[in-house]
């Protein structure tokens, strides 16, 4: 489940990046790995990028990426895929 939500939340910090960034930045470029296969490797680097960014910049990116997620339940949901609620 984890590997599934980091993809979840690296989706939708990419998303936010590239609409705050430009598609080809290279901060961009290091989440959008991260997003693709979020292995240790690739998270580190979109970390590292990420941490070379503005406070500013990078603040209002966790503010996108969590509104994102916040705003579409089934996302999250979906990195559950496969286990049924029990309740």
């Amino acid at each position: 489940m984890f590997e599934t939500t980091g993809k979840t939340f690296f989706q939708a910090l990419q998303a936010a990046a590239e609409k705050r960034l430009g598609q080809q930045h290279p901060c961009c470029l290091a989440i959008a790995e991260a997003a693709w296969d979020p292995d240790a490797t690739a998270v580190r680097a979109a970390q590292a990028a990420l941490n070379g960014l503005p406070k500013e910049v990078l603040v209002a990116l966790m503010a996108d990426a969590h509104k994102a997620l916040r705003e579409d339940p089934a996302a999250i949901l979906g990195a559950w895929s496969g286990s049924a609620s029990r309740h």
